[in-house]
């Protein structure tokens, strides 16, 4: 059992390169190709997974309630995909809608194999192999970027790092804060070792510094807010910040004034690049496309509780008036920058709130780790950053490495666990 949990742990942690690997060939060459190398560790995990079962002539699983809420929400995703395919969404083949399905619906399963094969160990090792596997997709965006002289394909710009093997330019910003906020935790937990300490700061303080060279200032003000949270002890307070995080979009676009004032003080201004009145008011143009999804919901509702396909925007001509003010001509490649928001409009105002509810329920298993200092406890800390960040980007959309993470999250509460959440209700289809 020990070297098939070591093999299934290896692959879980090959699994963050490969899929950023495959973010590249997305872009360079072929979308079908990279959707494949992105879960050809997680595939490799569940076929692993399947040998040994047909070795073993054995079957037990123990699935509770919020796995078939996480089932209907990745069938919304792919029901969306199809029906902008059906729609003739440009640039949408039949075979993305596949592939696309595949990234979606494989990587939670992959990683609900690999609690199932460290379920017996005393002390669970999911943060930590998380860690690392994140920390090994940075390593080699390193390499690629000033190793290679790669960019990134798909959004870059000059004068800013661009790592290659993501799927946006502010992407890697996200993963970066990731890693800070887990290695903050760790700083905090090795403080009496000195080695230990000494090479963590080392690592947190170079991360910080290539976020600032990323600049995405919402991913900042986030991260900011995250720390202070944590090192207050205000963190602790799960409920009621899920339940702020619900309504970032409408504090920050009444507030916009607020935060310019707050950045042009000395300790932001020097480190904050191209700080205009405009730009920062209206989020670099986001508050546009988040204020439309408003107008949207209040004055249209085309869709609103079963959705209107991927892209919906497109399909019912939301963001147009952005597109002629950034000179797109393409609004079908515009996106509102903001996965809530997307849920909303591409699945419908029914399977947001089941997305809301599942990252609530992780949010809360991560908390429950966080107080009893249980070895996953910084996971904890991610979600609360993911749950702010899942409203002002699109880091969490599905088939993106915020929702490959955020199913690394959600698999640790679709399956049962007696030991660290006795009150879950299962399905235990060995006793059924």
């Amino acid at each position: 059992m020990l070297s098939k949990r070591k093999t299934i742990n290896t692959l879980f942690i090959l699994s963050f390169p490969f899929f950023g690997i495959g973010n590249f060939i997305s872009a360079t060459s072929s979308p079908s190709i990279g959707y494949i190398v992105s879960v050809i560790f997680p595939l490799a995990i569940i076929v692993f997974y399947a040998i040994d079962l047909l070795y073993k002539k054995e079957f037990e699983a123990q699935l509770n309630y919020n796995y078939l809420f996480a089932l209907l929400f990745l069938g919304s995703v792919i029901l969306a995909l199809y029906a902008a395919f059906s729609k003739g969404l440009p640039e949408m083949s039949f075979n993305v809608v596949i592939f696309k399905s595949l990234l979606t619906i494989i990587p939670l399963h992959a990683f609900i194999v690999v609690n199932l094969y460290n379920q017996e160990q005393e002390f669970q090792h999911l943060a930590r192999h998380t860690f690392i596997g994140l920390s090994v997709l940075l390593f080699i965006n390193l390499v690629g970027y000033y190793g290679l002289g790669l960019v990134n394909q798909v959004h870059h710009l000059e004068g800013r790092i661009n790592f290659p093997f993501m799927a946006g330019l502010y992407e890697g910003s996200n993963m970066l804060a990731i890693i800070t906020l887990m290695l903050l935790f760790y700083i905090i937990k090795h403080r009496s070792d000195p080695i230990i300490t000494g090479l963590s700061i080392a690592y947190f303080l170079g991360a910080l510094a290539l976020i600032f060279f990323i600049n995405s200032r919402l991913c900042i003000m986030i991260l900011l807010l995250i720390f202070i949270l944590y090192l207050s002890g205000a963190i602790r307070k799960a409920k009621t910040l899920f339940t702020l995080s619900v309504f970032t979009v409408p504090i920050l676009l009444s507030s916009g004034l607020l935060i310019y004032q707050i950045m042009q003080l000395p300790p932001f201004i020097s480190i904050l690049q191209r700080v205009d009145l405009i730009d920062v008011v209206t989020f670099n143009g986001r508050a546009f496309l988040w204020q439309d999804a408003m107008d949207w919901i209040v004055f249209d509702r085309r869709g609103f509780f079963f959705g209107n396909g991927f892209s919906g925007q497109y399909f019912i001509d939301l963001v147009s008036d952005v597109a002629k003010l950034w000179n797109e001509e393409n609004t079908y490649l515009m996106h509102l920058h903001s996965t809530s928001l997307e849920v909303m409009i591409n699945q419908g105002m029914i399977f947001l709130v089941i997305f809301l509810i599942l990252c609530y329920k992780t949010c809360k298993y991560f908390h429950i780790a966080y107080l009893n200092r249980m070895e996953e406890a910084p996971l904890f800390v991610v979600m609360i950053f993911m749950a702010f960040l899942l409203h002002v980007d699109t880091f969490l959309y599905p088939g993106s490495l915020g929702f490959f993470i955020w199913s690394v999250l959600l698999s640790k509460i679709v399956i049962s666990d007696n030991k660290s959440e006795p009150e879950m209700e299962t399905i235990n289809t060995a006793q059924s």
